[in-house]
């Protein structure tokens, strides 16, 4: 069970009198981004002086990913779309930064290991350090860290937009020393702005309420507002490339009849990077039967053509997972993804004319099996890394509803009294009936040390050597 406290004793002092942090409530950008999709950003300042970049987050990414004007040529996109750098949500030139860092060009993986290697993202890009901000410049006052990893990309695919990295490893350049550098949310806890290294996140749902549902991204907490409680709890792989695995039970579609779309369990890897939800070959057949979708050869979507499109919206067909800590037995939940879940809009580069398609791929082996970014518009996801759990619950919808945010307390703050108003029935929120695991935060390569308040050292890191494959610098970024 992880200790939560109220809000009433977010400003109490431990033992060590070090003043409890409260969680860090980052305000989504009101933006809907993308062209795989309608997806809720979030605003980041980079660079002094700041420059204005809309991102998607990316809970396995150990790094932030912004786009170069050189992503706005025809270089990169041809023939190049009008208002491209506002589509691909803003440009980072590095040339106006006082504080840009350059460490050089890098692959964001190597050898088939390390983000995104399993699906069959590639891309080089120009790796520096830079300072980086939460929220649009000139905003509300949110964190502003130094020397944190940026790298900057050109290419369309596979990341349109930039992204907002989530993940606990440090980033290695390996070519200059072996010199680490700390992802922007283990800096976040290690200068103690949050009370524990959690977080919490979903992505959004424009297709919900009167205006649409943005994303909600929380470090060292939850909103208890956004879901429904449960009282299954998750405990994070030892792989810290895919650590947030869940045993996917049982897949129903129901329509106008209701089938199991999976015939043997199967774990999965949530995580938001993909939009996709990648299952096997027999799954994804099922799928097909189900909703009379098939993939276009020309760009290997599941495209929905408006008589499909209108004949599925007045049907409403919907698919339930069921998820559990293993494949079979114990407490499970249930997560539905209603047709406006599963009927993503798609716009070009991706395809050449406004469209829908259906966002499944067929996994290729065990190690592609996904639940992606389509999944966590109905999903709220908690994970704890200090005391290696998640738990995942079903989305709430309630136009004008008050936030209800709780802290998830780091164990080190030991005098942090016990709360006497956060609820604790059947785990009323995910983060409460979680089992104790493993600690998380396992790499491969050297141990980063993160200090706790305590003055003890709270978590440790086995660091892969990511960034070995260093790419010649007159190679172009694409």
């Amino acid at each position: 069970m992880i200790p939560v406290a109220s809000a009433a004793f977010w400003g109490s002092r431990a033992e060590n009198d070090t003043q409890v942090p409260a969680p860090l409530v980052v305000p989504p950008s009101q933006y809907w981004d993308g062209d795989d999709g309608a997806w809720s950003s979030f605003a980041l300042r980079v660079g002094t002086p700041a420059q204005n970049v809309r991102v998607l987050v990316s809970t396995n990414s150990p790094e932030t990913m912004v786009v170069l004007p050189l992503g706005c040529t025809t270089q990169a996109i041809k023939p190049l779309p009008s208002g491209c750098a506002n589509a691909r949500g803003g440009l980072f030139n590095s040339s106006l930064s006082s504080t840009w860092m350059d460490q050089g060009l890098f692959g964001i993986n190597q050898d088939g290991v390390g983000f995104e290697a399993n699906l069959g993202y590639s891309v080089n890009a120009d790796y520096g350090l830079e300072t980086l901000g939460l929220g649009f410049a000139g905003g509300p006052s949110e964190p502003t860290l130094e020397n944190q990893t940026v790298a900057a990309i050109a290419s369309k695919s596979p990341f349109y937009t930039g992204i907002f990295g989530l993940g606990t490893q440090p980033v290695n350049y390996s070519t200059i020393g072996n010199f680490s550098a700390p992802s922007f949310f283990t800096s976040l806890r290690s200068k103690q702005l949050i009370p524990s290294l959690s977080w919490s996140y979903t992505a959004g749902a424009k297709y919900r309420l009167k205006a649409g549902q943005y994303a909600q991204l929380i470090f060292g907490g939850y909103d208890s507002s956004r879901f429904t409680p449960n009282s299954a709890s998750f405990t994070l792989a030892g792989d810290i490339d895919r650590d947030i695995v869940v045993g996917i039970q049982s897949i129903t579609y129901s329509g106008t009849t209701q089938t199991s779309l999976l015939t043997t369990p199967i774990f999965a890897f949530i995580e938001s990077t993909d939009p996709n939800i990648w299952l096997p070959k027999a799954a994804c057949q099922a799928i097909e039967q189900a909703f009379g979708i098939s993939t276009d050869k020309a760009t290997d979507l599941y495209l929905i053509n408006s008589t499909q499109y209108a004949k599925l919206q007045t049907t409403n067909p919907q698919i339930t997972f069921t998820l559990g800590d293993s494949l079979t037995g114990g407490e499970t939940v249930n997560v539905v993804l209603p047709f406006g879940a599963l009927a993503l809009p798609a716009s070009y580069p991706l395809t050449s004319n406004d469209t829908y398609y259906f966002p499944l791929k067929t996994a290729a082996n065990d190690s592609q099996i996904t639940l992606g970014r389509a999944f966590l518009q109905e999903a709220y996801l908690t994970v704890d890394y200090e005391r290696g759990n998640f738990s995942v619950s079903q989305c709430t919808w309630q136009d004008g509803a008050p936030a209800q945010i709780e802290s998830i307390v780091s164990s080190s703050y030991s005098a942090t009294p016990s709360p006497t108003s956060s609820p604790t029935s059947d785990a009323a929120t995910g983060s409460k009936k979680l089992s104790s695991g493993a600690t998380a935060g396992i790499v491969i390569g050297a141990v980063l040390v993160v200090a706790a308040a305590a003055g003890l050292a709270y978590y440790f890191f086995i660091v892969r050597r990511k960034r070995a494959n260093s790419v010649n610098e007159e190679q172009p970024i694409h």
